[in-house]
């Protein structure tokens, strides 16, 4: 059996897991785009062979794809996401609500932002930063501080930022908020960011260019099945992030 036909077949089962088992986690289907290239390539490979040129752009263009892609990953991977210094601010950033209660990618990031104030800093404030997506019945900033609240979090040190819809949002709005609570420019406020591991490195670029400085990272561990579809995931936004910002330079 090659590769390629192997590769189609994972591809399609995780897909499978992803899209039947799981509710349709987003971005599965990029995985059944993949099982699909596998196998069309499986079946078309002693054609495509045939024609040297063409046989040699296929490899030339799969090495790049994966030269990038391993070092983004590689960057992701290597960010610092456990600091335990102390800080002015908490940001939460938001992450999907189902109904009324925090997803489970939400939870995780609110259980590690209880973790780190009961263990390390007690006083800091804590801004949960989301707003109404779809199928949403409150606003994932109101889910989270109710979830805070019923872990013992002191409803006073919550501040709420319901507007943003994005991860540039989130440190747009959540910098007003602290900058009106704290009456100092958010370069001067210690800032500590709860967020996933995977979401870390892009919410660094994104808080920098928000005008964040002292700013570090306290992260929620992906779930070992979700590694794939999330990683991949986050290479696709920080090429978007990348090119973006080349494309804001040049006009």
């Amino acid at each position: 059996m090659s590769i390629s036909l192997v590769l189609a077949i994972v591809f399609y089962l995780y897909f499978g897991i992803l899209f039947f088992a799981m509710n349709g986690v987003a971005f599965s289907g990029f995985f059944f785009a993949l099982g699909t290239i596998c196998l069309v390539y499986h079946f078309t490979r002693d054609k495509i062979k045939k024609h040297r040129w063409l046989y040699m752009i296929v490899k030339i263009c799969a090495a790049v794809a994966i030269i990038i892609f391993v070092a983004v990953e590689g960057m992701i991977i290597a960010f610092p996401k456990k600091s335990t210094e102390n800080c002015d601010y908490i940001i939460v950033l938001g992450a999907r609500v189902m109904g009324n209660e925090p997803g489970l990618t939400l939870k995780g990031r609110l259980d590690r932002a209880v973790e780190y104030v009961k263990n390390n800093d007690d006083d800091c404030k804590i801004v949960v930063s989301g707003g109404k997506g779809e199928g949403e019945n409150i606003s994932e900033a109101e889910a989270m501080k109710r979830y805070l609240v019923e872990r013992g979090i002191k409803p006073e040190m919550i501040i709420k930022e319901d507007k943003s819809v994005n991860t540039m949002q989130n440190f747009e709005f959540s910098r007003d908020k602290i900058e009106n609570d704290s009456k100092k420019n958010v370069a001067d406020v210690d800032v500590k960011v709860v967020t996933t591991d995977f979401h870390a490195f892009r919410s660094d670029k994104y808080a920098k260019m928000d005008g964040y400085k002292n700013i570090s990272f306290y992260t929620e561990r992906t779930k070992w099945y979700l590694i794939p579809v999330f990683y991949v995931r986050e290479f696709f936004a920080i090429i978007k992030m990348m090119l973006v910002s080349i494309y804001t330079i040049f006009i």
